[in-house]
């Protein structure tokens, strides 16, 4: 009796193990304010792929579908029915001309102008801890210029895909908004909630996660996950 209740045990916890291995799949609803302009936005997330996407309906928005296994990004453009394939979601390596051919070598500055000091990033953790829509959460802190980003982030999603309007830019300064998501994806990382402030304290960013729905898709869903029938591929932009 004691050797089948211990098989029982043993049993259990291999399928409680499984279950807590397994990637989310579902859907995630969230909202990006900056200022008087709030995005709703919906994470539709499979084993493979995921869509990121605003829900509002003022216009056609881009929607952007995540090749979760290689990094790469298509971005939908309903407007105009085409869309874009961006390696690595467009962080390096993929500038390209109208034609295909890869862009030419960007040319070195001038030597009398000097080059411009970029401060690094980095995700700092507070070793705080919270539970948000029943997930455990870690503080983290970014701080830039004087300006300062808390987020409250957790592992037991997926790293954290940052949402594209239009392709990143290659060249010049990024602001802390458009570098944030990146260090959370880094780390495999996904916000609960985030807010960032300028050096007064007056809020320039908030980023609020509203409903978590773990959800098996269905094949339906798949058709998520491609450029819908009729659009064409335009290629990378050059810069």
């Amino acid at each position: 009796m004691k050797t089948r209740q211990l098989i029982c045990i043993v049993v259990a916890l291999a399928i409680w193990q499984l279950h807590c291995a397994r990637a989310f799949e579902g859907r995630i609803a969230a909202s990006l304010t900056r200022g008087d302009d709030v995005q709703p936005l919906l994470y539709t997330v499979g084993a493979d792929y995921l869509r990121v996407e605003q829900t509002r309906t003022d216009q056609p928005h881009t929607r952007d579908i995540v090749n979760l296994q290689t990094g790469e990004v298509t971005l939908l453009f309903p407007h105009n029915r085409s869309f874009m394939r961006l390696k690595n979601g467009g962080a390096n390596g993929n500038a390209q001309s109208p034609g295909g051919m890869p862009a030419p070598p960007l040319m070195p500055s001038p030597p009398a102008m000097p080059a411009l000091r970029m401060e690094s990033l980095e995700l700092h953790s507070t070793g705080e801890k919270t539970n948000l829509l029943g997930f455990t959460c870690a503080r983290f802190e970014i701080k830039q210029h004087g300006d300062t980003m808390e987020i409250w982030a957790t592992d037991q999603l997926l790293p954290f895909p940052p949402y594209l309007e239009v392709p990143p830019h290659r060249f010049g300064p990024r602001m802390l908004e458009e570098q944030w998501g990146g260090l959370l994806q880094a780390r495999k990382l996904f916000p609960l909630a985030a807010v960032l402030k300028f050096d007064n304290g007056a809020e320039r960013l908030r980023f609020a996660v509203s409903l978590v729905q773990p959800q098996k898709l269905t094949d339906a869903d798949g058709k998520l996950f491609l450029p819908p029938d009729g659009y064409n591929e335009i290629p990378p932009l050059p810069f």
